[in-house]
C-alpha cells in the first residue's frame, strides 16, 4: 500500500515539476548564455527527460498520424483566425502594400512552414503537448484538466518572451495580453491534440500560424508584408481584435471536441476508431 501511494504521489508531482522547470530555466538558459535558441531548445530535453524518466508511452506522448478531419480544423483554425484579423485590417485601411513583395511572402512562408514544424514538434508542441501532457494522463488528469495545465503552463512560459527576447519585444504594459493569447493559443492546440491524439497535427498549425503571421503582420516592432504599422488592435498575436478571435475559436474549438465528455482512456487512444462511432 505504501509503495502505490509513494507512487501516485511522485506521478502526480512530474507535471508540476516539469512545468515549473520549463517556465524558470529557459529564460534563465537565454539571460545566462545570450543565445536564443536555447529558450526553445530546453523544451527538447526536458521533453526526453520527462519521456525517459516516466517512461511514457507513444500513445502518452501523441505519436500518431491523425485523421484527416482533425488536420482541416487545424487548417480552418489558422487560416480563419488569421485572415479575419487581415480582413479588419484591410477594412479599417490599415494595410499599406507599398513593400510587398509576393516571391518574398512564398519564400518566408515556405521557409517559417518547414522550420517551425521541425522544431515546435521537438520542442513546444514535443513538450507541452507530447511529454507534458502524457505526464498529466499519467498523473490521473481528465483531459479537460490536462488541456487547460498544459496550456496554462504554455502561456506563463511565453511570460519573459516579450520581455528578454529582441525580435518578439513589447512594451510591459501588453506582455499580460502575449501571456492570455500564448494560453488561448495553447488551448486549441490542446483540443488539436486531444482530438487527433497526436502531435503532428498541432505542430503542422502551429507552424501555420507562425509562418502566416510572422511573415504578414511582423513580430515584436517588426513590420511584415502587410504593411501595418499599428499592431494595436488588427494583430493576431499583438491585438485586442487578434486577442478576441483568438478566444472565439478557442471556444468553438471546445465546444466541438467537448473535452470535459471524453473518458481518460479514449484521451489516449488513436483518433480513427472515436471518428468511427
Amino acid at each position: 500500500m505504501e509503495i502505490l501511494m509513494l507512487t501516485h504521489i511522485k506521478a502526480a508531482s512530474w507535471p508540476l515539476i516539469a512545468s515549473v522547470g520549463a517556465i524558470a530555466i529557459s529564460p534563465l538558459l537565454l539571460l545566462t548564455t545570450g543565445q536564443g535558441a536555447l529558450y526553445n531548445l530546453w523544451l527538447a530535453v526536458m521533453m526526453i527527460a520527462l519521456w525517459a524518466g516516466q517512461r511514457l508511452t507513444k500513445r502518452e506522448i501523441g505519436i500518431a498520424g491523425g485523421d484527416r478531419h482533425s488536420y482541416f480544423i487545424a487548417l480552418a483554425y489558422a487560416l480563419g483566425t488569421i485572415g479575419c484579423v487581415a480582413l479588419g485590417a484591410w477594412a479599417t485601411h490599415l494595410i499599406d502594400l507599398k513593400d510587398y513583395s509576393a516571391t518574398t511572402v512564398v519564400r518566408r512562408l515556405s521557409l517559417n512552414f518547414l522550420v517551425t514544424f521541425v522544431l515546435a514538434l521537438f520542442t513546444e508542441e514535443g513538450f507541452f503537448r507530447g511529454a507534458l501532457w502524457g505526464s498529466c494522463i499519467r498523473a490521473g488528469y481528465s483531459p479537460a484538466k490536462t488541456v487547460i495545465w498544459t496550456s496554462v503552463a504554455f502561456g506563463l512560459w511565453h511570460f519573459a518572451v516579450p520581455i528578454i527576447d529582441p525580435d518578439f519585444a513589447q512594451p510591459l504594459g501588453k506582455v499580460p495580453q502575449y501571456v492570455i493569447g500564448s494560453t488561448v493559443f495553447g488551448v486549441a492546440m490542446g483540443l488539436l491534440r486531444l482530438r487527433s491524439r497526436s502531435i503532428i497535427v498541432p505542430s503542422l498549425c502551429h507552424a501555420l500560424w507562425n509562418a502566416s503571421v510572422y511573415t504578414l503582420f511582423g513580430a515584436g516592432e517588426k513590420i511584415g508584408q502587410l504593411g501595418i504599422s499599428d499592431p494595436t488592435v488588427w494583430d493576431p498575436e499583438r491585438g485586442y481584435a487578434g486577442l478576441v478571435l483568438a478566444i472565439v475559436a478557442a471556444a468553438l474549438l471546445w465546444w466541438r471536441v467537448k473535452p470535459s465528455f471524453i473518458s481518460d482512456d479514449a484521451a489516449t487512444q488513436s483518433a480513427e476508431p472515436a471518428i468511427a462511432k
